[in-house]
C-alpha cells in the first residue's frame, strides 16, 4: 500500500519533469524541486538562462 504511493509519487515527478524539460528547452533547463507540505506544493525550477 504505501509503497504504491511512493511509485506513483515518483511517476508523477518524473512526467513533471519530462514535461518542464521539454517546454523549458529554450531556458537550459536544469531541474526542478518539489516540495509538498499540507498547505500546499512548491516547485523550483532551475534553468541555466531564467526570464
Amino acid at each position: 500500500m504505501i509503497e504504491q504511493k511512493f511509485i506513483k509519487e515518483s511517476v508523477k515527478r518524473q512526467m513533471i519533469k519530462e514535461y518542464l524539460k521539454e517546454r523549458l528547452a529554450g531556458a537550459g533547463f536544469g531541474g526542478v524541486e518539489i516540495q509538498r507540505t499540507p498547505m500546499g506544493t512548491r516547485i523550483t525550477i532551475i534553468a541555466e538562462r531564467p526570464g
